[in-house]
């Protein structure tokens, strides 16, 4: 066969593959119940009772700021499974560009992997470590993290400690703004969320539910120090390896997150439109090998 054909036999059994999956988890989204549980707290939000159920591992228990819950309440109107249909079909389509179509498949191919795992319960990881991969282009992406799991935003350290002021400030400003407005709006639910985060923080989660049982203080300390290092050597992956560790509550999905390492090494273009730490990640993972 010619390079050309075999490019295009590839691409074929790609399309295949990802027609293949796509089908089967439209079929799961039929015929199980609890498809997507986690994706139902994004779904429709009673403002009024907000944080009621706000207590960490239970079901249907919300989380986020406000503002999250405002820019996705226009959603409640369509209904349950048009939304967690396409729910899912967002995170396929965050993990195919993150991962690439083909890599993308190798990972769903492990039914008990965290990536299926994400998939199916319809968590935010992927798209948080998609937030922090266009955040080296979009700084303003970061407000998406903040807004949401709150902790990852340790990534922020990589903009100070290359003084780059500007990218800085876009994702603190851009966050701020959002912030205000929300509260604004409904300043109640502002103090409501900060009651919620106080009340979990002692909340003991199962072990067999977490990927890593490291306390928050511990992961947040290193999570700092990798971005930091990072930053001085030029190593972009460590943003989204602090990402993960400094997540509140890392669960079984959370190691999904670490998909943004492969969006990083496949080039994603950077702020400035350069391949996205070309030299730092490869030749890291080649001194290593």
């Amino acid at each position: 066969m010619s390079p050309r054909q075999r490019r295009l036999l590839g691409t074929a059994i790609t399309m295949l593959a990802w027609g293949g999956f796509v089908f089967a988890w439209i079929w799961l989204n039929v015929n199980q119940r609890d498809f997507m549980q986690d994706a139902r707290v994004y779904w429709r939000f009673d403002f009024a009772n907000l944080y009621e159920r706000g207590t960490v591992g239970g079901r249907d228990a919300y989380l986020y700021s406000p503002a999250f819950a405002q820019l996705f309440a226009p959603f409640g109107i369509l209904p349950w499974e048009w939304f967690r249909g396409l729910w899912s079909a967002l995170n396929l389509a965050v993990l195919a560009w993150l991962a690439g179509p083909r890599i993308g498949i190798v990972l769903l191919l492990f039914p008990g992997s965290p990536v299926a795992d994400e998939i199916s319960t319809g968590n935010l990881h992927l798209l948080i470590a998609a937030a922090a991969v266009v955040g080296f282009r979009y700084p303003q992406a970061w407000a998406f993290n903040l807004l949401t799991k709150v902790t990852p935003g340790v990534g922020l350290l990589w903009f100070a400690v290359r003084r780059e002021w500007r990218a800085l400030a876009l994702a603190v400003g851009v966050t701020a703004a959002i912030s205000l407005v929300s509260f604004v709006v409904a300043p109640h639910l502002w103090f409501e969320w900060a009651d919620s985060l106080r009340r979990n923080s002692g909340v003991r989660i199962p072990a067999d539910s977490l990927s890593i049982t490291w306390p928050l203080w511990l992961r947040l300390g290193l999570a700092a120090l990798i971005v930091i290092a990072g930053a001085l050597r030029g190593w972009r992956w460590t943003v989204v390896v602090a990402c993960f560790l400094a997540l509140p509550v890392p669960w079984f999905s959370a190691p999904s997150l670490l998909v943004g390492i492969i969006a990083l090494l496949r080039g994603i273009p950077d702020r400035r439109g350069a391949a996205v730490d070309p030299n730092g990640a490869r030749d890291w993972l080649r001194s290593r090998a």
